[in-house]
């Protein structure tokens, strides 16, 4: 098998001529991160899987019939007909027409990979068991799996950038009640933040 060690590919876009180019660079094993615009969703490519020629499983909150649900997802409240399952779906399925992928295996540099073979092995065992994972926004995400298949070792950078955003803002509406002190928003500027419970999928 091939190694795509360290590597961040360039985005592609959900047209053929462009997932075709991105399958002709994937090692199996490989991150893929695919961007809807408001946050990265993750799985784990692996090659030739049941039906498919280029397979992904992927964990998540998805509606019935849909590949990866888009709808926005606050704190523990997911919409109706919703639940946590491992899949296994084509790139372009994954996609849907309108996002972007890439392999991102950055994270290699921090911690190392498992023997390709090991990676696609725990990966299919997971999606062929139906292995009950409870989804948990900050402590059990899609990019905790695919880093649990690749490295052993469940990990979500979005969860920790997005748990360090909440508590700056703790920071800064503690300081916010103390501008009397101040007398003035000592940034000066409106605070208007993005949800931080968002970018999770």
């Amino acid at each position: 098998m091939g190694n795509n060690f360290g590597v961040i590919g360039a985005w592609h876009k959900p047209s053929l001529s462009d997932i075709r180019a991105l399958e002709d660079e994937l090692c199996p094993g490989d991150r893929l991160e695919i961007d809807n615009g408001i946050y990265a969703h993750w799985g784990i490519y692996v090659g030739r899987y049941q039906h498919m020629e280029h397979a992904v499983i992927h964990f998540g909150m998805f509606d019935k019939r849909a590949a990866f649900s888009k709808k926005k997802i606050s704190g523990s409240a997911f919409a109706a007909g919703q639940k946590p399952e491992i899949r296994a779906n084509t790139i372009g399925k994954i996609l849907g027409g309108s996002d972007k992928v890439r392999i991102n295996n950055s994270r290699d540099e921090q911690v190392k990979p498992l023997d390709p073979d090991v990676i696609i092995k725990v990966a299919k065992e997971l999606h062929q068991n139906k292995t009950p994972i409870n989804y948990d926004l900050f402590n059990y995400n899609c990019e905790h799996f695919v880093n649990l298949c690749r490295y052993d070792k469940p990990h979500s950078d979005q969860s920790t950038d997005a748990l360090l955003t909440i508590g700056v803002l703790g920071l800064i509406g503690a300081g916010a009640g103390r501008r009397g002190i101040w007398g003035s928003d000592p940034f000066n500027q409106p605070l208007t933040p993005r949800d931080p419970t968002m970018g999770i999928s």
